[in-house]
This record gives structure tokens, sequence and C-alpha cells, in this order.
């Protein structure tokens, strides 16, 4: 999935999406809250999209990808998300969604 803008492209990578999905699904099907993981969904969607126009929005945090740039951490509810920047690029690569009470840092 790729957003683009004037500013910066937003890419969502393909484990990223399935981590959504399985958050998704599992508040939907397993908790039976099918409004929740709607509202949840927008409410990422929404965010993610802003990251194209403010990329520097969230905190760095101490990881870094393979390449070397520094991860940040966008907290939705009771998810985080995270995602580099490629300035040179001008990318932001959405990485990850997982459960804020996980350890993310690994």
């Amino acid at each position: 999935m790729v957003f683009k803008s004037k500013a910066f492209e937003v890419v969502v990578t393909e484990e990223c999406i399935s981590n959504i999905t399985d958050i998704y699904d599992y508040i939907s099907f397993e908790l039976k809250e099918n409004a929740i993981a709607k509202q949840l969904f927008k409410e990422v969607k929404k965010k993610i999209i802003n990251l194209a126009y403010f990329p520097n929005m969230y905190v760095k945090i101490g990881k870094v990808d393979k390449l070397n740039r520094n991860y940040h951490r966008m907290v939705i509810n009771n998810y985080i998300v995270l995602y580099t920047i490629d300035y040179k690029n001008k990318k932001v690569f959405v990485s990850h969604m997982v459960y804020g009470k996980r350890n993310y840092l690994i």
C-alpha cells in the first residue's frame, strides 16, 4: 500500500499490513467488537497518511533498521506503529504495528 503526496511517499510494508489485518481480525472476530475494530482501522489509516506531511511528528526510539535509519514510534490506543524515514528519497516506511505491551524493540 502506497500513499503519495507532495511531501513524502508513505509505504506500508506487507508485514505491517499483515499486523494490521491480524489486529483487526482479533478485535472484530475474537472480541466480537466490529465497530471498535473499524474505528481503530480508520484512526490508523488517518495517522499513517498524515506521515506524508509530518514524518517527524512522532518520537525516535532506540532502534535502527538495517539501513541505519532510526525508527519512530506512533502510539494509537493500545498499539504501537513503527516506521522509518528515508530523507534522501522522501519516503516513509511503515513497518510494524504491535500491541503496546509487547517488546517491540527486539
